[in-house]
């Protein structure tokens, strides 16, 4: 759902239509999904509502050369910025992460802003920056993820694609299920570190 406002520069309603859109609940308006075009006569904005995000998990085979089909909802995803491309990379676990090149812009934004002597931000920009590469989505909605990423996830035959709202992640399902299931040896911890962030 998208909202669009004309401000016409005539006194009082210019006034009126701007507090509309700026009393809008912010939770619901992703700014960095908006445009504002400008005229002689008037401004009009577009924020998107409820922009679509990667979710859920699908299992797909990767193929003796590395391909591996994106499920059809996460290319869904990806059209709201009319783009067949992707950009991968390892995670800080034995995973890969695949982003649309918007969200990895912001990551970049942000890795930029790391210290270049403090050895977490070094070893994060040298593991994840480093190790991105730009995979293109073909015809059938595959990627050729390379192999020195498939290496690093150890990504045999089923794996599993899991959406986390603004990526997806790549596991070999063996190693997600062993994973999760270690994650999830203590519940309670985690239930409070979760209430502590209000979730």
């Amino acid at each position: 759902m998208a909202l669009f406002a004309s401000i016409n520069y005539i006194g009082n309603n210019e006034f009126f239509l701007l507090n509309f859109i700026t009393n809008f609940p912010e939770e619901d308006i992703d700014t960095s999904r908006s445009f504002i075009y400008k005229s002689k006569s008037a401004i009009w904005c577009q924020w998107t509502l409820g922009a679509k995000v990667f979710k859920g998990h699908y299992i797909n085979s990767i193929n003796e050369k590395g391909r591996l089909s994106i499920p059809s909802k996460f290319r869904d995803v990806l059209s709201q910025w009319n783009t067949d491309h992707l950009i991968i990379t390892k995670s800080l676990d034995k995973c890969l992460m695949a982003f649309a090149f918007e969200d990895w812009e912001k990551m970049e934004r942000k890795a930029s802003s790391l210290s270049a002597v403090r050895k977490a931000d070094i070893i994060f920009k040298r593991h994840v920056m480093g190790s991105a590469e730009e995979c293109q989505i073909d015809s059938q909605g595959r990627i050729l993820i390379p192999a020195s990423l498939r290496d690093y996830a150890d990504l045999k035959k089923k794996c599993l694609i899991v959406g986390i709202v603004d990526r997806f992640e790549i596991w070999d399902i063996e190693i997600y299920d062993a994973y999760m299931k270690e994650a999830l040896k203590d519940p309670e911890s985690l239930r409070t570190e979760l209430a502590e962030l209000g979730l």
